[in-house]
């Protein structure tokens, strides 16, 4: 009964741990509640699978427009990431995690403005 309970908890742990692996590798920014982007924005939690860098731009120009604010990030989790702006953004923001380099994005997500 022991030996199989072990057998069990072994079994498991190992399996947590390989989906945990496996998981750890995906790049993603989890944004949170709406925010007022006046002066910047507060990310929940970005996982990145290496360094990288959050760059912020206005939503509506994209990646094209202007650089509204970024901060560096760590491999791993990170949570509560934020990105000050040295330009005040006046709508949503869109959030661009880059790992590798800066010309193709690792994860991006859009942060809504608060009414």
């Amino acid at each position: 009964m022991i030996t199989h309970t072990v057998k069990t908890l072994v079994a498991a742990t190992l399996l947590a741990a390989a989906g945990s692996a496996a998981f750890a590798g995906a790049n993603y920014i989890k944004v949170g509640e709406a925010q007022n982007t006046n002066s910047g924005v507060t990310l929940e939690l970005v996982r990145a699978d290496s360094d990288g860098v959050i760059y912020a731009y206005d939503a509506r120009t994209g990646t094209d427009g202007k650089v509204l604010g970024s901060t560096a990030v760590k491999a791993g989790a990170n949570s509560d990431v934020r990105v000050n702006f040295k330009t005040p953004a006046l709508n949503d923001v869109l959030a661009v995690l880059y790992t590798d380099d800066t010309t193709t994005p690792s994860a991006t997500a859009q942060v809504h403005e608060s009414d």
